[in-house]
């Protein structure tokens, strides 16, 4: 088994690969389908494809390996050892993914390289399905209006990812980059993934689509303003997003904190149901 970059007689297969697998691996299929050059295949001997992940600048990892439990799974650990070998980890930052993947992942950086992550999070993959949720959504709040954030808008709904970024996403609210989120935000802003939920034109929640594929779009960055909570806010407006998507034959997916029982109760209340456990670790 061998690993190789993604070439462009490739692609195609390396798609047909992945759709089965796309809800678990977003990401990875939209960085393919924009024509990312990143990629990397984990091939048989024959040339079959098992596996397929990104290796963004030496830094960050984002893997689909659903066969790491298999027959292959010596097969595979080779093909990585001898893979970062040629490439030295060093600067690994992240490694995303099914949880089974990332934590071979780890143990290979750990076991060959001496390389322990200094954070490891565990969240539960969602995807929006559940059709007894009608009764719940009776009560999202319906004078709240959904609608892509502009440019206009963006002065009054950054604060709202500052505080998402803030409580959600760094770990040291040390290491906060205003400047890094806002670059961010606003390239989010000009692609048109950014959604604002506002009453009376006062922006009061958002989130972010992080991610679209062929079928499945993966949200994220999902808040609502302190004051405002258990208003069912949050509720209209992911109904109001799942439903666009919807119009368009794509399902939406989301992750969360396996300890933010919070916000896992008002993902399940919208239609959301957990269907996989997804690991982050930083180095």
């Amino acid at each position: 088994m061998f690993i190789e970059p993604l070439t462009e007689e490739l692609r195609n297969r390396v798609l047909a690969y992945l759709l089965p697998y796309e809800k678990f691996a977003v990401v990875l299929c939209s960085q393919i389908l924009h024509g990312a050059r990143c990629i990397y295949v984990l091939r048989g001997n024959f040339g079959e494809i098992h596996g397929v992940f990104s290796w963004w600048q030496g830094s960050s990892i984002h893997h689909c390996l659903p066969e790491v439990y298999g027959k292959n799974r010596g097969e595979i650990e080779k093909a990585f050892m001898r893979f970062f070998e040629d490439r030295s980890p060093r600067y690994i930052f992240s490694i995303s993914g099914e949880k089974s993947g990332t934590a071979l992942l780890k143990k290979i950086l750990e076991d060959r390289f001496g390389k322990s992550p200094k954070v490891q999070g565990e969240y539960f993959l969602m995807e929006n399905g559940r059709f007894d949720a009608f009764k719940d959504l009776a009560k999202m709040n319906r004078q709240l209006s959904v609608e892509k954030c502009t440019e206009k808008d963006a002065e009054r709904v950054f604060p709202l990812q500052v505080a998402f970024e803030k409580e959600e996403v760094v770990f040291d609210s040390e290491l906060f980059d205003e400047d890094r989120c806002l670059a961010k935000f606003e390239n989010f802003v000009e692609a048109g993934a950014v959604f604002v939920g506002k009453i009376k034109n006062t922006p009061l929640c958002k989130l972010t689509v992080s991610a679209e594929g062929k079928n499945c779009v993966l949200l994220g960055g999902v808040y609502t303003l302190p004051k405002y909570r258990n208003c069912g806010l949050a509720k209209a407006l992911l109904n109001g997003v799942t439903q666009q998507f919807a119009a368009r034959a794509k399902k939406c997916t989301l992750f969360v904190r396996t300890q933010n029982l919070a916000a896992i109760k008002v993902y399940e209340k919208t239609g959301f149901k957990k269907f996989c456990n997804f690991e982050i670790i930083y180095y």
